[in-house]
């Protein structure tokens, strides 16, 4: 996370704010304008999807899974097309469920966003140190959120562009994802210009879907990764107090602040989590699949657009599990400050409180799908898993 904030010297990642609440109005501001590009809202209660942009994203998806599961049926005699085919079902099964999550059952998403707001209008009434870390987690979501938007424009362009431009120097016509438009099948230019069209159109709806719910995710995830920040710069302003000597009142109200605020903590990442759950079980039980059905095109039938595939669900998934264990490396640190305070200064009913809250910094909440912690040590294991599968396949192919 640090090598990140050091990107906020470079123009493009550069984002400053002296009031918290005014910097989380900034970025959900900016997440929702970008959200009326499909016609939908993650953060106002009330709001009309009776819209040409939300009408006209739904209408292709159902077209789509027409369109994927007509193609998958009548290739079911060539083994790349059918491969091809189930492996582009794979991140419509994602698109569905994110629309399920942030659309549907949007109301937790408001819920969210409403906690938040409440929590950085309270930072703004808490003392400069802490603002200040505030408003740098804020410039921290900002680089997290413009690199994850221009990460992912960057593969769909390349997905898209790709097979395009080798179509002109390769005997065959490819498009971009393996199916094609009912009653529009065929061999011909017209068809293929088709669609190819309506291919770039559903990327299109899926890039913007899919940025608008993983960068309304990392606002959430990142708040409460800035909370445990907040936490420790207030733990470390006890632990000021008590080597000042301050008067014992001070103490305490400092201490009933960070048993409230770690509170706070707990419930919101208990909140989040609920919410994030299943969403998160059918990401990684559709990607996973995907990117393993991939490989075997890959390996057995020489399916080099696989790759492409493999490698896209890859970004998917680390993002998750970066964010996952970043929050845990933040938790840790939070066990540390919290152990490290001078506990001798402290009156027996104090070390009470703050032996209660080391307790509960040491039971965690985490990001999990089952009983899976979502962290790079997942993300590694499921790498090592298709590793083995593609050195597998390799020795049985020769």
């Amino acid at each position: 996370m640090e090598y990140l904030r050091g990107l906020k010297k470079y123009r493009f990642f550069h984002y400053s704010a002296t009031d918290p609440l005014e910097a989380s109005m900034d970025i959900t501001g900016g997440i929702e304008s970008f959200n009326k590009s499909m016609g939908v809202s993650f953060f106002k209660r009330k709001h009309s999807f009776v819209n040409f942009f939300f009408i006209f994203g739904i209408s292709n998806l159902v077209l789509y899974v027409v369109s994927v599961l007509k193609s998958a049926y009548e290739s079911r005699h060539d083994t790349t097309k059918l491969i091809y085919c189930i492996a582009t079902f794979g991140f419509g099964c994602q698109t569905i469920m994110k629309i399920y999550s942030f659309i549907i059952t949007r109301q937790r998403v408001v819920d969210l966003y409403e906690s938040n707001h409440r929590y950085y209008q309270e930072m703004t009434s808490q003392s400069n140190a802490v603002k200040r870390v505030s408003c740098d987690n804020a410039s921290l979501i900002y680089i997290i959120i413009k690199g994850t938007v221009l990460v992912y424009l960057l593969l769909v362009i390349a997905t898209m562009a790709i097979p395009g431009v080798s179509s002109i120097f390769l005997a065959d016509r490819i498009l971009p994802f393996g199916f094609v438009m009912p009653f529009i099948e065929g061999d011909t230019l017209t068809c293929y210009v088709w669609n190819y069209f309506f291919q770039v159109v559903m990327a299109t709806f899926y890039w913007i879907i899919t940025v608008g719910t993983d960068v309304t995710t990392i606002y959430n995830l990142i708040t409460a990764y800035g909370q445990l920040d907040v936490l420790m710069t207030i733990i470390g302003e006890l632990d000021e107090l008590l080597e000042r000597d301050e008067c014992p009142q001070k103490i305490r109200d400092k201490i009933i602040e960070i048993v409230r605020q770690h509170q706070h903590h707990r419930s919101y990442l208990q909140q989040l989590v609920d919410f994030l759950n299943p969403y998160h079980f059918v990401t990684l039980g559709s990607t996973v699949p995907t990117m393993v059905i991939s490989v075997l095109g890959l390996v057995l039938l020489d399916w080099y657009p696989g790759a492409a595939i493999v490698f896209l669900g890859s970004v998917q998934i680390f993002y998750i599990c970066f964010l996952g264990t970043s929050l845990e490396i933040k938790t840790d640190a939070l066990t540390l400050k919290v152990g490290a305070i001078h506990w001798n200064k402290l009156s027996i009913r104090d070390m009470k409180y703050m032996n209660f809250v080391l307790a509960m910094t040491q039971k965690p909440k985490m990001l999990a799908v089952t009983t899976l912690p979502l962290n790079i040590t997942a993300f590694l294991k499921i790498h090592k898993l298709i590793y083995s599968l593609i050195m597998m396949l390799e020795n049985t192919k020769d």
